[in-house]
C-alpha cells in the first residue's frame, strides 16, 4: 500500500512537540555563581523512547536505502540527532510532489492500487495482505475466484483449471454443462481467440500463481512485494472475465 505521508508528517510532528526542551524543578547555582537550570523533554522518557523509535521507522520507509540512522549515544543524543532529521525530511516530503515534478528524468508510469483491484480479488486478499502475508493473499484470491466461478457456472464437481477449461469451452452448453461467453460467435476467428485465451490464461495462474505459493516454502518459492501484487492484479483480470461473461445454458 502507498506511504500515508500525513500520517507519517503527524508522527513527525508529535515527535518534535514530544522532546520540546522545557525547565523542571528549581534552578541550581554553580560554583562560580551562574544559575544552572534543570531540564527534561516534555514527554516522559518511556513515551518519547516509543515515538523515537516509530519516527526512525518513518524516515526508513519514507526515504528508503538514502537514509541511514545512527542508534549509539544516550537518549538525549539521539533525540538531539532524530530531530535534526525530521527537521530536515519535512520539507522534503511537504514538497515532495513539486520536487518529483521538476527533477525526474522519467516521466512517472501508471501504478496498481490494491483497493482498485476487483472486490472479489482484495475482499479476500486484504486481510492477509495487511499484515504481511504476500503468499496467504494470493492463495486466498485464488481460492475465492474458484468459489465464484463454481457458483456462476453451478458446477461443484469441477474446480480450479478444470473449471476453467470447461468454463470457456468452445464446445456448446450441453445439459450440466454451462458454458461463459466474453462475445458472440459472430466472429469465428475472434470468438475463437478470446475463449482459448481465456482458458490458457486461467489455467496458467492457477497452475503458475496458486499452487507453488500453497504447496512450497519461504524458501522455495520467494516472492517480493511488488510481483505478488502483479500476481493479484493478473488474478484481478481473470476475475472480471469471469464476472462480466454472460452464462449460456442448453436446458435438461
Amino acid at each position: 500500500m502507498p506511504i500515508n505521508y500525513q500520517w507519517v508528517l503527524q508522527e513527525w510532528n508529535h515527535f518534535l512537540d514530544m522532546t520540546e526542551r522545557v525547565k523542571t524543578g528549581e534552578a541550581h547555582p554553580t560554583r562560580n555563581g551562574e544559575v544552572r537550570h534543570v531540564y527534561s523533554f516534555r514527554a516522559p522518557d518511556h513515551l518519547v523512547e516509543r515515538q523515537l523509535s516509530l519516527a526512525r521507522v518513518c524516515l526508513e520507509r519514507t526515504f528508503g536505502d538514502h537514509w541511514e540512522w545512527n542508534g549509539h549515544g544516550s537518549l538525549a543524543v539521539q533525540v538531539k540527532r532524530m530531530r535534526q532529521e525530521i527537521q530536515a525530511a519535512i520539507p522534503l516530503v511537504q514538497r515532495r510532489e513539486e520536487i518529483e515534478a521538476n527533477l525526474s528524468q522519467d516521466a512517472p508510469g501508471p501504478q496498481i492500487a490494491a483497493d482498485d483491484l476487483h472486490h472479489w480479488v482484495w475482499s479476500a486478499a486484504r486481510p492477509h495482505w495487511e499484515s504481511g502475508n504476500d503468499r496467504a493473499a494470493i492463495h486466498a484470491a485464488a481460492v475465492n475466484i474458484n468459489s465464484r466461478l463454481r457458483k456462476k457456472l453451478g458446477r461443484f464437481d469441477v474446480s480450479e483449471s478444470k473449471a476453467v477449461r470447461e468454463a470457456f469451452s468452445l464446445e456448446d452448453p450441453q445439459p450440466g454443462r454451462p458454458r461463459l461467453r466474453l462475445c458472440p460467435p459472430d466472429d469465428p476467428d475472434h470468438f475463437k481467440s478470446v475463449h482459448v485465451g481465456a482458458v490458457n490464461f486461467g489455467c496458467g495462474l492457477f497452475a503458475g500463481v496458486r499452487n507453488p505459493v500453497a504447496h512450497l516454502t519461504d524458501e522455495d518459492h520467494d516472492l517480493s512485494e511488488q510481483e505478488a501484487l502483479e500476481c493479484l492484479a493478473a488474478f484481478s483480470l481473470l476475475a472480471r472475465w469471469i464476472d462480466r461473461a454472460e452464462v449460456q445454458q442448453k436446458p435438461d
